[in-house]
């Protein structure tokens, strides 16, 4: 447990920190970006950051927001989409290069219990944190620390950077009338509440059959 917990923080310490760099980031591109040249640039910038995200971590959910807007909600989709699942393999890899490192400052027994706990409920994790700008570059830094496998790794980043993309980019196309900022946080808490309840479902079943 203190194993997981340690390099968690530590990326989110990280992830926060960085974020909060780039507050303004939509007003100043909203107000730059006008013509077809500059919307091809733009999708070239946000492809790269969003991709990045785990080196130079960015406000992803208002990048995912500011797609939608820019591009449209399909465009807009595929291009968080495919630079989210990007970053997450990154992190993944960034993760599972370091873990030689961490295995010096752990017991075998931390490193027996985070494999547990992702073999038991990593597939959920990954999912949900993907709507959750801090946990969806920690949760992959974690996984790849694990015995996880890359592709199960990836199947289920897959599925929850494309619930989140749709999401991000619908409500993107509407964004002069809503406050993306608050959106953000909206999605942020239901997919913490979603997570909880989740989590309680879970822990209620395993206790039936234990008893069982």
């Amino acid at each position: 447990m203190k194993r997981l917990l340690v390099i968690f923080l530590f990326c989110c310490g990280l992830v926060i920190t960085t974020f909060l760099l780039f507050e303004e980031v939509e007003h100043w591109i909203t107000a730059h970006v006008h013509s077809g040249q500059s919307k091809a640039t733009y999708t070239l910038l946000s492809f790269s950051f969003m991709a990045l995200d785990t080196l130079l971590p960015v406000p992803s959910s208002l990048l995912m927001i500011l797609n939608g807007k820019i591009l449209g909600p399909f465009w807009g989709t595929l291009l968080s989409w495919a630079s989210s699942l990007l970053a997450s393999w990154f992190g993944f890899y960034l993760g599972r290069s370091a873990n030689p490192y961490f295995d010096k400052f752990f017991s075998a027994q931390d490193k027996a219990y985070s494999n547990n706990l992702f073999r038991r409920f990593g597939n959920l994790a990954i999912t949900i944190s993907k709507a959750l700008p801090v946990l969806s570059e920690a949760i992959s830094f974690v996984a790849g620390t694990t015995t996880m496998p890359l592709k199960t790794f990836l199947l289920y980043s897959a599925i929850g950077h494309l619930v989140v993309s749709v999401g991000y980019a619908y409500l993107g196309s509407f964004s002069n009338a809503i406050n993306s900022g608050l959106v953000t946080v909206i999605i942020i808490v239901f997919a913490v509440l979603l997570g909880y309840g989740t989590q309680l479902v879970l822990k209620r079943r395993h206790g039936q059959k234990e008893l069982s």
